[in-house]
């Protein structure tokens, strides 16, 4: 019983990442396959709080279409939450927030 009940709660993750001498921020890849991995493991909603990043371009947005497709591929519901102004008008400049808004079909039960 105990470890339904430790599927209900939500798994709380917090990510950090490197800048490298170039400007380009380190581990995209690294958050993606972390993500696939929780997608695989996890029976409900993946939800992405993003309210602490502060920069995203073109590979960060990249990254996240990656999880949506994989989540989309899974039957996982994925959802972003609390972005910031400059990253929602990016994503309406790119057509990317009809695509995660779009993205809410249920996980289907886990292991």
């Amino acid at each position: 019983m105990a470890a339904e009940d430790d599927l209900q709660e939500p798994a709380l993750l917090e990510l950090s990442c490197r800048i490298g001498p170039g400007g380009e921020i380190v581990g995209s890849d690294v958050v993606v396959s972390y993500v696939r991995d929780i997608i695989d493991r996890w029976p409900g909603p993946v939800v992405v709080d993003l309210t602490s990043l502060a920069f995203c371009d073109a590979r960060g947005l990249g990254a996240l279409l990656r999880m949506a497709g994989y989540a989309e591929q899974a039957g996982c519901e994925f959802r972003l939450i609390s972005p910031r102004p400059s990253l929602v008008k990016i994503m309406r400049v790119t057509g990317l927030d009809r695509r995660f808004l779009a993205s809410r079909a249920p996980c289907p039960a886990g292991p």
